[in-house]
């Protein structure tokens, strides 16, 4: 039987999820289908007169891709930019890497020895989790230093970057503190009971319990009208940058 704890926390985790899944939908299906800009075009039409070079869909997609996993748009200041990759390319290794607790019983049952799962995690996932909290670290110090930036900034900006360090800081907390077969043995079939909607009681570690509670506030928030997270999903509906560059003509 679910204690109180396991239910609150449960339902907050379906709630986030329900969110995150159902928002993210909502908002790339507005911004699809709204017009944008002061010339109120639609996706790619017409075509606009920019980027010179950019002239056919694949190169509007390559130069979309470059911004958001390369930073392109960030080539004039070189350590602004080697730090934000620093920090989302961590962000989204250690993302894909917390997909062995999902796939842990099929790794073991495929031949793959749990200690050796536990020892990439303990080194690669450590590795990555410090390189996340020291960049962000770095961020967060430069946007509250920089008189520009401060002058900008709203709570959205300085949040976006304290929920990501704190998760990162809960995490690393665990793997220091918790035995190292936690994940497998306790968190993974937790994890496994939710997908299959089958709950069970919450792991006996409060660490945990804060790890998800901040994960899943990060779910909620993502999709929310004051978030920054959905920006990357705007380049994909910008009608600037998925125009082709067609001199003398307007299509």
């Amino acid at each position: 039987m679910l204690n109180l704890l396991s239910i609150l926390v449960i339902g907050y985790v379906y709630l986030a999820i329900s969110v995150f899944i159902f928002g993210t939908i909502y908002v790339l299906a507005r911004w699809l289908f709204i017009r944008k800009g002061p010339t109120g075009t639609y996706l790619g039409f017409p075509n606009l007169f920019t980027y010179p070079g950019q002239d056919t869909r694949w190169k509007a997609f390559v130069n979309i891709l470059g911004r958001i996993f390369l930073f392109t748009s960030m080539k004039r200041n070189p350590y602004v930019r080697a730090t934000s990759l620093v920090f989302h390319w961590s962000l989204w290794i250690i993302i894909l890497a917390h997909a062995d607790i999902v796939l842990f019983p099929y790794m073991v049952s495929s031949g793959i020895p749990e200690s050796t799962m536990e020892m990439i995690g303990a080194y690669v996932g450590t590795t990555f989790n410090v390189l996340l909290l020291v960049s962000g670290v770095i961020l967060l110090l430069r946007r509250i230093t920089d008189r520009y930036l401060m002058k900008i900034s709203n709570m959205a900006d300085f949040f976006a970057i304290l929920i990501i360090v704190a998760i990162g800081f809960s995490g690393l907390a665990m793997r220091i503190m918790l035995p190292p077969d936690f994940a497998y043995a306790q968190a993974s079939p937790f994890i496994l009971s939710l997908s299959s909607f089958s709950p069970i009681n919450l792991p006996s570690s409060p660490l945990f319990t804060l790890h998800v509670i901040l994960t899943m506030t990060l779910f909620l928030y993502f999709p929310l009208p004051v978030s920054k997270f959905m920006h990357p999903y705007s380049f994909f509906t910008n009608p600037t940058l998925n125009s082709v560059y067609t001199p003398g003509e307007i299509k």
